[in-house]
């Protein structure tokens, strides 16, 4: 049984975001939160990273129900929401591993902004822009 057959683009790209986008962010909060030090992993932090990646999709998931979700074909628009929306759950997950209250946030903002965009450019990525491009398509008026 061929699933694409009976679930739509819109939908596979929904359970695409949760997964992708998810995964992005959890290895960037990882490497920021050990810095860059993997051996140092525990399972707290894959916990703490985890929870993260989930939180920052939340509403990015919650943009594809709107009219919204038609900026999320656009890779950079795509990524700089991804980005911003780990600043926050990153703020709420964890206290920062750095100097400064938001610091560890904002780096891995940054960090996952630009990680979304270099994966935008692969295979994978490029299957996620073709699955958005489902929100792109404009109803014509009726003819008269």
């Amino acid at each position: 049984m061929i699933l694409s057959k009976y679930v739509h683009d819109k939908n596979r790209f929904r359970a695409m975001l949760l997964g992708h986008k998810a995964a992005e962010v959890a290895i960037v909060c990882l490497l920021v939160m050990v810095k860059g030090h993997l051996g140092d992993v525990t399972v707290t932090h894959l916990v703490i990273a985890t929870k993260t990646g989930l939180l920052t999709v939340c509403p990015a998931l919650g943009v594809t129900f709107t009219r919204y979700a038609r900026y999320f074909a656009n890779r950079w628009a795509s990524s700089a929401f991804v980005g911003f929306c780990t600043f926050f759950a990153d703020a709420v997950v964890h206290q920062s591993h750095y100097s400064g209250r938001y610091t560890d946030a904002i780096l891995t903002a940054i960090g996952a902004f630009l990680f979304s965009l270099a994966i935008s450019y692969t295979p994978v990525g490029k299957q996620v822009d073709r699955l958005a491009e489902a929100f792109l398509h404009r109803h014509l008026a009726p003819q008269v």
